[in-house]
Order: structure tokens, then sequence, then C-alpha cells
């Protein structure tokens, strides 16, 4: 090679456009529609389980052991006589430590007829009285379980931001992240899918183009099995078979769908896709030996976690957290 021709492929170079190489997540945070299951098999940790759970190509991520069982232990004693009922429920009661979002979501059909317009300055103001729960749980347990858990997705997804949702500037005000719960009533079949869920109010969290939740699992139960079909949330799942007196669904809409079943053991950390359809049993009734019949409340720390497009809160796209 001549050296004018060497200066020639040098000079062309130079001018040549940088090309950017594509993010290979980067459809995860473009809409998308309905996924079905490429398995049935609920998968074992690992960063490809986790985004094939994020896609909707797989039911769910299992995490034995999570929690010891004595660190578990430790967080039911100390949980259980905190519980308080859901303030707003259009279904079985649920109770909780920590505070949901969906506490003021419009979730029956009445409930979409009387919106006050304040709905979200209500649960902003909320949010103030729990900003030290996991410090404080923290405290009392030695076990810091939701930063452990907050590590391990961003270890599952270092290439993005993990959060707890906020409003985009310049609102600002930051979500609750972290719940405490016990479902022992069971519930209806339904999907949380906050693009339609919490539509009646601009919510950051309308923006997400997935959504998943982890459930870790604090105490022993009778019962109280989740159930995840193979349907995600569309338009026709709304139009045919939303029941005007719940947040869930007629039974109908997961006929001859393929269908998981989860019964974790204590200590367990379930990953799972909430915009596919899913259910939880009621917990049986056992004997106690001082109470007589009872409940042993279905313990769970749980989280959503939802992946917003860059440019909403950050340049980047983000993983974000709420309850």
């Amino acid at each position: 090679m001549t050296a004018s021709s060497t200066t020639t492929a040098t000079t062309v170079a130079a001018n040549m456009p940088t090309l950017r190489q594509e993010d290979p997540l980067s459809e995860l945070f473009r809409p998308t529609e309905p996924t079905r299951w490429k398995t049935s098999e609920i998968q074992g940790l690992s960063r490809s389980a986790f985004i094939g759970m994020l896609r909707g190509d797989v039911p769910a991520v299992h995490v034995p052991g999570f929690v010891a069982p004595e660190s578990a232990s430790r967080f039911e004693k100390l949980i259980q006589d905190k519980l308080a009922p859901y303030a707003h429920i259009a279904g079985p009661p649920v109770q909780k430590v920590g505070l949901a979002q969906f506490e003021f979501q419009a979730q029956s059909a009445a409930d979409f007829e009387r919106r006050s317009g304040d709905a979200k300055d209500r649960y902003f103001e909320a949010v103030k009285a729990h900003k030290s729960l996991h410090s404080d749980i923290h405290a009392a347990t030695g076990d810091d379980a939701w930063s452990r858990v907050v590590s391990l997705i961003r270890n599952l997804l270092p290439e993005y931001p993990v959060i707890v949702a906020r409003e985009p500037a310049p609102d600002g005000r930051t979500y609750h992240a972290g719940i405490y719960r016990s479902i022992n009533e069971g519930t209806p079949v339904h999907c949380d899918w906050s693009p339609f869920d919490s539509a009646t109010e601009d919510w950051v969290i309308n923006r997400i183009t997935r959504q998943a939740v982890f459930n870790l699992y604090l105490a022993p139960m009778a019962g109280g099995a989740t159930t995840i079909y193979d349907r995600q949330w569309d338009e026709e799942v709304h139009a045919r078979y939303r029941d005007p007196a719940t947040y869930g669904y007629f039974d109908e809409v997961v006929e001859g769908r393929d269908r998981v079943l989860l019964q974790p053991g204590v200590g367990d950390l379930i990953f799972f896709n909430t915009r596919n359809l899913h259910r939880v049993d009621s917990v049986a009734w056992e004997d106690h030996e001082t109470l007589g019949k009872w409940q042993r409340p279905r313990l769970t720390l749980s989280s959503f976690i939802g992946l917003l497009p860059a440019g909403v809160v950050d340049e980047k796209p983000c993983v974000v957290l709420w309850s």
C-alpha cells in the first residue's frame, strides 16, 4: 500500500460516524404486545432466567433460602403484631406494614366514578410516614433483607440504575418501595399492570414497559399458594372479563391456559411477571395452642419492579421499584 492510499484510508476512517452499539436489552424498555411462555418450568436464579421473566418468556424465578429460617422467624415475630388492613381494597382484605400505591388506585367500577383528583397528593403525603421502615426493621432483626434483594437485582442488571421510583422533575416525589403483606383471604384472578391500573392519574409508573414483583416469604404457609397463568393483560382481557365489583377478572379469562403453582418455603425469594394473570389461594385455618383456630399470617416482603425508558427520570433507562 502506498503512502497516499494509507493517508486516504486514515482520512476516511476519521470522517466515518461512530456507530453506536445497540443495547442488547433495549427491547425490554419499549412497549410490547402480550407474550406467551416459552417454557412452563419455574427457573433457578440466573441473569438469563431473570431477563426471560421480565420478557414474559418464563413463569417465575425461584431463589431458595434467600433468608435463613432463624432470620425469617425474627421478621415474623416483629411484623405480625404490626399488621394493619389496607386503607382501600375492592376484594378480600389484605394486611400490611408499609404502604401500597394500590390503596390509592381506582379498583372497582364504582371507584372510577368517584375519583376526587387528589389520589397522588394523598399517596405521597402518606409515603412520608414510612421513610425509616427498612432501617428500623434492619435494626430490629439484624437482617437488611430489603437492601440485599435490591443488590441482587442490581447484580442481575448492572447496565441500568436500580432506584426507588420517583416522579419526573420538577415534581421529584419518591414512591414507597418494599411492603410487608399478609394475604390470608386469597385474591381474585388479577394482574398488576400499572399502565392500566393507575391510568386515572399521571403516575410515572404508568410509563413502564415491563412489570414484575419479588416476594420474599417470611413465614410457613398452610395453603396460600400462588397460581400464575400463561396469559398477559391486554384490552380484550379488560373488555371481556373484568369484574366490575373488584380489582380482578372473571375466572373464564384463564380457562384453558397453562399455569404454574408456587408454594415456596420459608426464606424463599420469588420473581414473576405481574402482567401475567395470577391468583392467591386463601390460607388454611389451623389449631393454635392458645388462640384456638387461626390463620397464620402469610407474610412476605414484596415490591414491584418496573422498566422505565430513558429520558423519563434519568438519561438512561431505569429499573424502578415501588409497592
